[in-house]
C-alpha cells in the first residue's frame, strides 16, 4: 500500500512538473511596413489602377512614364499578391499599406501598392499578379490581376 501511495505521489508530481514547462504565449509585435506614396517616389501624382482595371489596356510613353497599381490584400490570412512584370516595365516601389481605419485590429487587411515606370523598350508589356498563399500550389481558381501596357515612342 505504501508503494502504491508513493507511486501515486511520484506520478502526480511528474504531471505537475510537466505542466509547468510550457513556454508562455507571446503575441508578436507587428513590424510596420513603410508606406511609400506615389508623390514620394515620383515627385508628382501618378495614375493609379485598382481591381476594376483588371484586363484593361493602358498606353504609356517610352523612357519613364510612371503609373501605379493598388490591390486589396490581407496578409494576416497568409494570402498575398505575387506580381511579375515583363522586361519593358520597371518596378519603382512595392509595398503594403494597412487600412487606416483598422490599424491594430486582428485580421484586418489593407492594400498592396506598386509604382511602375516604362523602361527603354517599346511594345506590349504586362503587369500580372496572382493572389495566393505562397506555400500552396496554384490551382487555377486563384484571383488574378492583369494590366496590359503599351509602351510607345512620343
Amino acid at each position: 500500500m505504501t508503494l502504491l501511495i508513493g507511486l501515486f505521489i511520484v506520478l502526480a508530481s511528474l504531471m505537475l512538473v510537466c505542466g509547468c514547462t510550457q513556454q508562455p504565449v507571446v503575441t508578436p509585435t507587428p513590424t510596420p511596413t513603410p508606406v511609400v506614396t506615389p508623390t514620394q517616389v515620383t515627385g508628382k501624382e501618378v495614375p493609379m489602377y485598382n481591381e476594376s482595371a483588371n484586363g484593361s489596356r493602358i498606353n504609356v510613353t517610352l523612357g519613364g512614364e510612371t503609373f501605379g497599381i493598388k490591390l486589396n490584400e490581407n496578409p494576416t490570412t497568409g494570402y498575398s499578391w505575387n506580381a511579375t512584370v515583363t522586361p519593358g516595365l520597371i518596378v519603382v516601389s512595392d509595398g503594403y499599406e494597412p487600412n487606416p481605419e483598422t490599424v491594430g485590429m486582428m485580421g484586418a487587411g489593407g492594400t498592396h501598392n506598386w509604382i511602375l515606370r516604362s523602361g527603354n523598350e517599346t511594345g506590349e508589356q504586362q503587369f500580372s499578379a496572382i493572389y495566393m498563399r505562397p506555400w500552396e500550389n496554384v490551382t487555377g481558381t486563384e484571383q488574378t490581376f492583369v494590366l496590359f501596357v503599351t509602351v510607345e515612342k512620343v
